[in-house]
């Protein structure tokens, strides 16, 4: 098995692997964590990882210069732990509702309704119903409030990692409308899907006064 023993993938590394025939070199320290380099020097990070004593299918997480070293390292570590969780490794895309009860959508309507209508400045309603609409009725709308779980939403703030600050106010956003879901008793206390989600920027004060 190729190994990366002295120094971990990253950009450089990788730019400098040739070889002769299909090679896997595996990262030295994230398990399952690999990159798969042809003869024709194309290259492809990958990640595969055991879960109740059977191999995992290997998963092709992106081209090398594509995807940064950075990002595949990211989406690797999501996959391992969602694998020995005994998840699938990549969760569906978000575009079927999953579950019973209320939908995301619905959810964020009663939110601008009953919370923002009522309690924040004009200008902070406007910056919420535009990252609702634009980011997160896209990426969630249509599922059940209860099949949106934290990897999702890990995934949702990846896919807006261009624009950081956008990234870290929705997942704010959606950590807002869980909690005042709960009060009225539309979803479980405690179903907050956001915990945990490791935030591009420190958090800043809400302008509005909720």
């Amino acid at each position: 098995m190729a190994v990366l023993r002295i120094r971990t993938i990253s950009k450089r590394t990788v730019d400098a692997l040739k070889v002769e025939k299909d090679t896997v070199f595996w990262d030295s320290e994230l398990s399952g964590f690999g990159v798969r380099v042809y003869p024709n020097s194309g290259k492809t990070n990958v990640v595969q990882t055991r879960a109740g004593g059977k191999p995992a299918s290997r998963i092709a997480i992106g081209r090398h210069g594509v995807v940064t070293a950075e990002e595949a390292r990211r989406r690797a570590a999501l996959i391992v732990s969602r694998i020995k969780a005994g998840e699938e490794p990549v969760p569906e895309p978000p575009t079927v509702r999953q579950a019973n009860g209320p939908t995301v959508a619905e959810l964020a309507r009663r939110f601008l309704e009953d919370h923002v209508a009522a309690r924040c400045k004009l200008a902070t309603a406007a910056a919420y119903r535009f990252a609702i609409e634009k980011h997160i009725l896209p990426a969630f709308g249509t599922l059940s409030a209860l099949a949106v779980d934290r990897v999702k939403v890990a995934w949702f703030h990846e896919a807006l990692r261009d624009r950081p600050v956008m990234a870290d106010q929705a997942v704010d956003l959606l950590a807002r409308i869980y909690p005042s879901a709960a009060d009225r008793g539309a979803v479980p206390a405690g179903s907050n899907p956001c915990r945990q989600i490791r935030k591009y920027r420190p958090r800043q004060r809400c302008a509005c006064s909720c």
